[in-house]
């Protein structure tokens, strides 16, 4: 479900994909006779999207009504990635970003296919935004 696009934008998209549904098994599963809990974690599963340019992450998250965050890549210090055995199972796992921005310290990204080549992917446009603005990291104890 992953794609890498080359179109022509004033920022390049050079990434973007949506969480995958199987994060919510276990929520279709235990909680299918309601109907409206699955049908809410589908919908909030279906209107999730992550893209990345060379300058920025783009989070946009909602069904009814809209969110949608941005975080300079210069602002990324660190990368987790998460696999539980489930998602493993599927070749999934989850990235978490720690930032120097105030608003999003973490940054999820949920449920992804070759989620170490994503993280290589955005590390490697980290580095190029630092050194298109002249960021450096520095950490006072």
């Amino acid at each position: 479900m992953s794609k890498f696009l080359d179109e022509n934008f004033t920022d390049k998209i050079l990434w973007e994909d949506k969480p995958s549904q199987i994060s919510n098994f276990f929520i279709f599963i235990l909680f299918w006779f309601t109907i409206i809990y699955p049908l809410l974690a589908y919908l909030n599963t279906r209107f999730t999207r992550y893209q990345l340019s060379s300058e920025v992450l783009i989070i946009t998250k909602g069904i009814l009504n809209q969110n949608v965050e941005q975080t300079e890549l210069y602002r990324v210090k660190d990368y987790s990635i998460s696999k539980p055995f489930f998602l493993r199972l599927f070749g999934l796992g989850h990235l978490i970003l720690t930032t120097s921005d105030k608003n999003n310290k973490y940054v999820r990204l949920d449920a992804l296919k070759d989620v170490e080549k994503i993280k290589d992917l955005i590390r490697n446009n980290v580095e190029k935004a630092r050194k298109r603005t002249g960021t450096k990291e520095m950490d006072f104890a």
